[in-house]
Order: C-alpha cells, then structure tokens, then sequence
C-alpha cells in the first residue's frame, strides 16, 4: 500500500511553516486517539452556532495538514513533494449523525476509496482525503484539479452531495478534529 505524506502545521493558521511531516496512518492515530485534540475539538464545537465565533476558534486553536503534499511554506509555490492525495469537504450536513454516516458510507466508496475519512471540526461535516494518479505528462497542479473536479462531480451525480469548492488548490489547509471513530486505509 502507498504511504501518504504531507506537512503538519500548529495551530493558529497563520503559522505557515510546518511543524513536520505525518503519514496518513500517523494522521489518523492521532484524530482517533490523542486526548489534547479532543480538548480542542470540544472548544471549537461549544457555541459554533456563531459562525464567526465558530471560525475565529477553529482558525486559533486547532492544528492543520496540507493533504496534498509536503511544503516548506503554507503556499502552492513551495510543494516540495506531491502526496497525491486531495481532500473534498462536505459541510452543512443536518448532524452529527448524518456527517458520521456520509463518512463511513464514502469512505466505502469503492470509486473514491479514500484514505481517510473523519467528521469535520464543525461536527456536521465530512472531510474525505481521496488519492488521485500524477499524470506523467502533466504539470501536477493539472493532475490534482482534474481529480478534484472529477470527484466533486461524481459526488453530486451519485449522492446529490454539494462539496465545499474552496478546497481547490493544492496548499489548502484542512482542520483536524478529533473523531474516534475514524476510518482510515493507512
């Protein structure tokens, strides 16, 4: 199986030099389990009916990965090494138990077949981190926009699903949050 890198970033999301590198499987021990990003998650959560409040929290206090690659600034002119992955956004689901099971139902998605799926910081969310092919005679800023728009896409046609389309380039910052229950390939 591939294994997956791309940079960790420290909360807040002005830090823009990454704390380090993480793999999915490392990625996903830390969503499921570590107790500080619990802490966390349940601050940004508390009063996100205030979607500026909601915001201004989840962009101070927690941590964030760049699924497409490994960068040395939080900027699309310093990927130093694609993942070949991207991550699709599905936001303002009806629940909490609605966005868990958008993530199990697409993380069984044998189209997509992604590498992880978890809840998304506002808690009525699902963040899918979906690999795609580099195509050999293509810039892959080429190969990562077809893909994304390709699922995005599918993920209309087959699930009526609207996907949050602010995620298309490839330094985009995706909010961890922590999900026990997450499902994860690596």
């Amino acid at each position: 199986m591939k294994e997956y890198i791309m940079s960790f970033f420290n909360a807040p999301v002005t830090h823009k030099v990454p704390a380090g590198v993480c793999s999915v499987a490392g990625l996903h021990a830390y969503i499921t389990t570590d107790l500080q990003l619990k802490d966390l998650t349940l601050k940004v959560r508390a009063g996100s009916e205030d979607k500026k409040a909601f915001r201004k929290k989840k962009q101070t206090l927690l941590p964030y990965v760049t699924p497409a690659g490994v960068f040395s600034y939080c900027k699309e002119q310093c990927l130093l090494v694609p993942s070949g992955l991207f991550v699709i956004d599905i936001d303002e689901l009806l629940s909490t138990e609605e966005a868990e099971m958008w993530r199990d139902r697409l993380f069984a998605d044998e189209v997509l077949h992604p590498a992880l799926s978890f809840v998304s910081p506002g808690a009525c969310g699902v963040k899918l981190f979906i690999p795609y092919r580099i195509n050999p005679v293509r810039t892959v800023e080429e190969s990562f926009d077809d893909a994304l728009h390709t699922a995005w896409e599918y993920l209309e046609w087959k699930y009526g699903l609207k996907v949050d389309r602010a995620n298309a380039d490839l330094s985009r910052a995706c909010f961890l949050s922590h999900d026990e229950k997450a499902k994860s390939r690596g």
